[in-house]
């Protein structure tokens, strides 16, 4: 039986973070050290699973791709597949299952542990996981800063296995520690004390004790533990129980982007396997309302990761965001008077035609004298030849600014700045688009910039989503 585990990894942190002294100077009290991540007005969890499903197929083709599980609590529909809609935006083939895991601070590992079955099962080669939260938490608690906005995903196969998945538990542990009820806009929690003895504590030991007993292993012969944690240290006092030692567990960088919701089992997965080596073992338990378990050994295929840096290209290109008020407003807790940029009514049909264009980012290419356009077009350009044309995916694509226009009243009040880019990419091919993420001082003809997959408006009572450029953040030029 081949083995089956993590064949790739991908993590994606948004372009802004906020000191938590900020947040909590706007309230006259004194922050917590360090900072959480910031989503833009433009992103929620399925742009930013996009951002770090794309990722993936670094190391994996989009065609080995047999099914798409998205895991989250704060998608954007409460009736609608995201899990679909990320497959389309990633350009999958048709014929892949797609399933969306949600409500549990556990749906990725569950939608992990489903992958692992999936592929073990036979069913299918091939399974991304993609997660990502944007968790809003009551203005002034503390919650406010420790919450961060991010994503992470991994792909499960059985082929180039980066890490082989050797034993998988789970337990249950019904409690009303942290929650939110259907038309909440906050996450609730219960007395700190009861919730972390209750329902953290004892769910993790428990769960950890299960693995490591049910693998044969010793403490000792783990090199990383990944526990996952609701706040900045509950998972330090769950590792000193446990007799770990400090070098034994996994960073779960709550003090730079904070804690992730959903996507934090699997981001501090994507880090443990970039630091790991060869033959160790790693043990990852991730809680809510229970625990999921797995143990993990890495395989020598890791060394083909080891330049992966996938956190660390975003930490190291980030823009302070120092506005608490705007902050707000980006989440939805208050409301900003809207822009005057979108006019166009959004029509489902349209946008179910148009999908190519849209959520794939299509263009074309001209058969007869090989000219390349966007949006794909029947008729070329250049020769003149009608429906001769192959169709070309562009997300990976880079481009260079050929000519812009700033315009900083055109958005909407909480975010008026827009930039309007003309770009063109190696191929000739121009594109017209909204630039986003960027700092106004550095923009400059012939940067380069790459694509990233954004909200647009809810006009027609849905989601618009397109693409929009950035500087570079996803790729290295």
């Amino acid at each position: 039986m081949p083995s089956v585990g993590i064949t790739s990894i991908g993590a994606y942190i948004p372009y802004y973070y906020m000191d938590r002294k900020t947040i909590a100077e706007s309230w006259g009290g004194k922050g917590l050290k360090g900072s959480r991540s910031v989503a833009s007005v433009d992103e929620d969890s399925v742009t930013m699973s996009v951002e770090a499903a794309l990722e993936c197929f670094r190391y994996k083709g989009r065609n080995e791709i047999d099914g798409v599980y998205f895991a989250s609590t704060t998608a954007p529909y409460a009736e609608k597949s995201h899990a679909t809609l990320i497959s389309t935006v990633c350009d999958l083939r048709k014929d892949i299952f797609t399933a969306d895991f949600n409500s549990s601070m556990r749906s990725a590992t569950s939608a992990l542990k489903a992958g692992y079955s999936e592929v073990l099962s036979g069913n299918s080669n091939e399974v991304l996981v993609t997660s990502a939260d944007i968790r809003n938490a009551y203005p002034k608690s503390l919650q406010e800063q420790v919450f961060g906005d991010g994503a992470a995903a991994v792909t499960v196969g059985n082929k180039d296995v980066l890490a082989t998945i050797d034993y998988v538990f789970s337990c249950q542990n019904e409690i009303h520690d942290m929650w939110r009820n259907q038309d909440d806009l906050y996450v609730r929690n219960a007395e700190a004390r009861f919730a972390a003895d209750e329902g953290y504590n004892q769910s993790v030991l428990y769960a950890f004790h299960k693995i490591v007993e049910k693998a044969e292993l010793s403490v000792t012969d783990i090199k990383k533990v990944i526990l996952t944690t609701p706040g900045m240290k509950e998972n330090v006092k769950i590792a000193k129980k446990l007799g770990l030692r400090e070098d034994q567990v996994q960073d779960t960088f709550t003090s730079t982007i904070g804690v992730l919701g959903v996507a934090q089992p699997l981001l501090m997965l994507v880090d443990a396997l970039e630091q790991a080596e060869p033959g160790d073992k790693l043990v990852l338990v991730a809680y809510g309302n229970g625990a999921d378990a797995f143990v993990l050994t890495v395989t020598d295929n890791i060394k083909k990761i080891k330049d992966a840096n996938s956190l660390k290209k975003y930490l190291d290109n980030r823009a302070v965001f120092t506005d608490y008020g705007r902050f707000l407003s980006f989440r939805g807790i208050i409301e900003a008077v809207p822009g005057e940029d979108y006019k166009i009514p959004a029509s489902t049909a349209q946008s179910w035609r148009e999908q190519e264009t849209y959520l794939k980012l299509y263009g074309g290419k001209c058969t007869e004298c090989g000219t390349h356009m966007f949006p794909a077009n029947r008729v070329c350009v250049q020769c003149g030849t009608v429906d001769q044309f192959e169709k070309v995916n562009k997300t990976e694509v880079f481009t260079k600014l050929f000519t812009y226009s700033i315009d900083n009243l055109a958005g909407r009040s909480d975010d008026p700045v827009i930039v309007q880019a003309i770009t063109e990419d190696a191929d000739k091919t121009r594109y017209y688009l909204n630039m986003t993420d960027f700092n106004k001082d550095q923009i400059a003809i012939d940067m380069d910039l790459e694509f990233t997959f954004r909200k647009i408006h809810n006009l027609g009572d849905f989601v618009n989503y397109y693409w929009k450029v950035r500087p570079i953040r996803r790729k290295r030029a």
